[in-house]
């Protein structure tokens, strides 16, 4: 275990996850919920990272060589449903087509501010070349 191991360990255990030393490292095992309720409208809202976590989310290619090399639960990252089962690849590539479907981008100017809710407002990042300058806040509100 490494020298900072009971740290992690009191971060994992906070956030009621599952974990295992061994010979490659920390594995991790959390049981999410798929949806949320934000405190202003306590609507029920689409609120994971399913797509970002399950190797479809990766591409057909680079999924494909996961799946030749390994067995799912040697994978650098999972995501199944709750009961463990798996999600198939076609649910999760809808998820991600749903997404970039829907995606705005914000066209920056120098000054620019822009606020998200985060639990309404899914968020990320094109491709970028050149040079910029981004400063990042949070709260919890």
């Amino acid at each position: 275990m490494p020298r900072d191991a009971r740290g992690v360990e009191e971060f994992l255990r906070e956030s009621r996850a599952e974990w295992e030393w061994g010979p490659d490292g920390l594995r991790v095992v959390q049981l999410r919920p798929a949806t949320t309720r934000p405190p202003v409208t306590g609507t029920e809202v689409w609120f994971n990272q399913a797509d970002q976590w399950h190797p479809a989310g990766l591409g057909d290619e680079t999924s494909q060589e996961l799946y030749d090399i390994l067995s799912p639960d040697e994978f650098p990252q999972y995501v199944t449903f709750a009961d463990d089962t798996p999600i198939p690849d076609a649910y999760i590539e809808q998820i991600r087509d749903r997404g970039l479907a829907a995606a705005v981008d914000v066209e920056w100017r120098v000054g620019d501010v822009l606020l998200i809710g985060n639990i309404l407002v899914a968020h990320g990042r094109r491709p970028f070349e050149g040079t910029r300058r981004v400063l990042v806040a949070m709260s919890h509100g």
